[in-house]
């Protein structure tokens, strides 16, 4: 009986170790062959161009081809899924956005995957929302728009791109943080919305900072405040909320690359380096600021409690609304 226990034991043993052999040597010639980064947007999109940027960096630093594959469609559902389903060996990833992990579990009751499904390997930037207005509106910061709808409740409508959207959930906290009664108007996308605020058909947006800055620069729209942590090197003239006393208007969409559940801890730790090098580079950088991003180093671990403390944030603002898009 202990003859056998201990072969069995010794047997085990010998597996681990040639288990473990075998993925240090994959990560050791990791890549070998071309990368691939899913996009679950169409082409052209921000999400897009992050993507784009970083395989470029990323074919350089790791003496492969690393290409982009768009896969749009339901809310990222379709491109998250394809990767989910990938061999977990680290030559398909996801440009994951904050839509993927941290708002679908929460506003679909089925999904065709699970965040344990993927595994965290670098964040790429982030981006912060900033509140714009139509010029005719009487409020240039936010203790006057404040006081505008407490005196006028609900004569102020804001375009949003939907329910469960970003922009719906940034314009409910900003409700929930300063009892503002504000009309919310969705739309089917940020053109349109942007077109008819520009208009003056309704009064506000919670943009991406690219898109709204050369309106705002014209004196098409004018800039009320925004939801980062601190001035962006884009904009340094628009505040914040938090220097208006609004701390709890503090929201970002997050953008990030996601492996398939399973990949070896040494790939992952080789991408999330080779990744971090390239953020850190000033053509990055600057290109980043262009479109209104934040590049951010950090390990994977830390991407990881990144996704989980926006899930808890988004969660609780969805839970509140009651809103489910299944």
């Amino acid at each position: 009986m202990n003859f056998l226990r201990s072969t069995v034991l010794i047997g085990a043993s010998v597996l681990a170790l040639t288990a473990a052999t075998a993925h240090s040597q994959t990560a050791e010639h990791y890549p070998d062959k071309p990368i691939k980064i899913v996009v679950p947007y169409s082409p052209g999109g921000f999400t897009d161009i992050l993507a784009r940027l970083l395989s470029q960096k990323l074919s350089e630093k790791l003496s492969q081809p690393v290409v982009v594959e768009n896969k749009p469609g339901a809310s990222t559902i379709i491109g998250a899924e394809t990767v989910a389903r990938a061999k977990p060996d680290g030559y398909t990833l996801l440009m994951a956005v904050t839509t993927t992990l941290s708002t679908n579990p929460h506003l679909f009751s089925k999904l065709p995957y699970k965040v344990s499904d993927f595994k965290p390997v670098a964040l790429a930037g982030l981006t912060p929302f900033v509140l714009v207005a139509n010029p005719s509106v009487p409020a240039n910061n936010v203790r006057e728009l404040i006081e505008l709808t407490k005196k006028e409740p609900g004569k102020l409508s804001a375009a949003t791109l939907g329910n469960g959207s970003s922009t719906h959930l940034v314009l409910s906290m900003l409700r929930g943080a300063t009892g503002a009664d504000i009309l919310d108007v969705p739309y089917k996308g940020s053109s349109p919305a942007m077109s008819d605020l520009v208009a003056g058909h309704v009064d506000l947006f919670f943009d991406a900072i690219t898109t709204s800055l050369p309106h705002i620069q014209a004196g098409r729209l004018k800039a009320i405040a925004m939801t980062s942590e601190k001035r962006s090197q884009a904009a340094p003239s628009i505040p914040t909320f938090a220097e208006a006393g609004t701390p709890d208007m503090l929201a970002y969409s997050w953008y990030g690359l996601l492996a398939p559940a399973g990949t070896p801890e040494a790939i992952t730790d080789k991408l999330n380096a080779a990744i971090n090098e390239a953020l850190a580079s000033e053509e990055i950088r600057k290109k980043f600021m262009t479109e209104g991003a934040e590049a951010r180093m950090i390990s994977a671990k830390a991407f990881g409690d990144l996704i989980e403390a926006h899930s808890k944030t988004w969660g609780a603002v969805i839970k509140s609304l009651g809103i489910r898009l299944d």
